[in-house]
């Protein structure tokens, strides 16, 4: 056997890429040893530069693709590569939605054990571009100007000043420019992460899809109040589209854009959107899934796998504003919605009255807490379906239990985390063997990104 060459860090190698990772970076092998590149793909003959040769893996940084994979197209986007908001613009979307196949596929048996899987049903987007409904943006400081844009791969504190973003509307990137250029006029630094000094922060948008309007919240440090009312009352009058226009305060040392407090400054108070038949109202911080064009189909499909007659008792668990329940309630006799954030739960209820929805019921707690001895399902009537759609980390180990003991016919988990929802699965399949993986179905939500959209079905066998 011959000795594994001595690679040094800063060494530059001729390369062949071969696989994808779980994160989109290129894998190519030397001496049986895995190297990662960024923006590279399978077919790509690269040189790159060493930059990590500790275990498990080494790094590399790419210099230049000597020979282009098949596969590979040219970015739309100016700031691809050193922006973090998307990582896969570089492969042709056919490419994309098949390697998300496969990556959701490989989980599920790997780390969900579930190795007879049902063909997975996938959901792509005739359009991929421009379809974020909501957009978190960061202000930074270069040269003595603000800036506004997504933060830079890998770096917690450098911000690419974003000119153009083809993920999200047209109108949006307009809006930045205008917030950026009326910002620089005060005088005031943006927020520095590490001093924890500065002024601006975060600028939220939303978007309504059915009517073209937008929402700003733009998140500051604690400061005056001037320069916040100026803006309020220009840039609705440049960008017409904004109709609603709210402050928020934070002085959290976390990178997270939720305001300790929000002050409403001007045009409508809600955004008002339409998913399917179902319409609904939002302030800044309500949850909505952020690709309104995939999500009728994943209601629908949920609905499909219902199979309501409209008899059924149907629970709604981590529902938001309620939108996966006010679909399905016009189908079932009952509809219930847990959810732990008060505002949430509220717009929930208001979205039911503004849709004329009776027979819909929402509850304000965590769903662990709610169903600690089986508490919510003996107060209702038994669950003839469950939706869950926890966040990333999945359920809560306190809710497996009572969710097997409900004994659902139908048991429904909406995700955009593969890795949670194939650890969730394998420990609902094995404790309770009478329930099987009914389908599989992926919906391309964030295309031009690693992330994905995942809709699993489990049936009980009858007794």
């Amino acid at each position: 056997m011959f000795p594994k060459p001595r690679l040094k860090t800063g060494e530059t190698l001729l390369l062949e890429v071969e696989t994808l990772s779980a994160k989109a970076q290129g894998v190519a092998t030397v001496g049986g040893r895995p190297i990662l590149v960024r923006e590279t793909l399978p077919g790509d003959q690269i040189q790159a530069q060493l930059t990590r040769v500790r275990p498990p893996h080494l790094e590399a940084k790419l210099l230049r693709v000597e020979r282009a994979s098949s596969q590979r197209i040219i970015p739309r986007c100016e700031h691809f590569g050193p922006c973090g908001g998307c990582d896969l613009q570089h492969l042709a979307y056919e490419h994309q939605v098949l390697w998300k196949t496969q990556t959701l596929s490989r989980t599920l048996k790997e780390e969900g054990g579930m190795n007879a899987l049902p063909e997975i049903r996938v959901v792509s987007m005739e359009e991929p571009w421009a379809y974020r409904s909501k957009m978190e943006f960061s202000f930074g400081q270069e040269g003595g100007r603000v800036t506004l844009g997504l933060h830079q791969r890998g770096s917690f504190q450098r911000i690419v000043d974003i000119r153009a973003c083809h993920i999200a509307p047209p109108n949006i990137s307009e809006l930045l420019a205008v917030i950026k250029e009326a910002a620089n006029r005060f005088g005031l630094p943006s927020y520095d992460p590490k001093s924890h000094q500065g002024f601006w922060r975060y600028a939220v948008v939303r978007t309504s899809f059915d009517r073209g309007d937008l929402m700003l919240l733009l998140v500051t440090n604690e400061g005056p109040p001037e320069p916040l009312e100026a803006l309020a009352e220009e840039i609705p009058r440049r960008v017409p589209s904004l109709k609603s226009f709210y402050w928020g305060i934070s002085t959290k040392v976390s990178d997270v854009a939720s305001p300790s407090r929000m002050v409403f400054l001007g045009g409508s108070e809600v955004l008002e959107d339409r998913v399917g038949e179902i319409r609904f109202q939002i302030r800044p911080t309500n949850f909505v899934q952020p690709n309104l064009g995939l999500t009728g189909p994943i209601y629908q499909a949920i609905a499909e796998e219902a199979q309501l007659t409209g008899r059924e008792a149907v629970y709604d668990l981590y529902c938001g504003i309620g939108l996966i329940a006010l679909s399905l309630a016009r189908g079932a006799k009952a509809v219930y919605g847990v959810e732990s954030d008060p505002e949430n739960v509220s717009f929930a209820q208001r979205n039911a009255a503004l849709n004329g929805i009776a027979n819909a019921a929402f509850l304000c707690g965590k769903v662990e807490d709610l169903l600690k001895g089986r508490t919510l399902f003996k107060a209702g009537p038994r669950p003839d379906a469950i939706v869950v759609d926890p966040p990333r980390a999945g359920l809560h180990a306190d809710v497996y239990a009572p969710l097997l003991d409900s004994q659902a016919p139908v048991l429904m988990y909406l995700s955009c985390n593969p890795l949670s929802l194939a650890r969730d699965l394998k420990v609902l399949l094995q404790r309770d063997p009478a329930y099987r993986v009914g389908s599989v179905r992926l919906f391309d939500f964030f295309p031009h990104t690693t992330h994905m959209e995942t809709l699993v079905t489990l049936r009980r066998a009858p007794p």
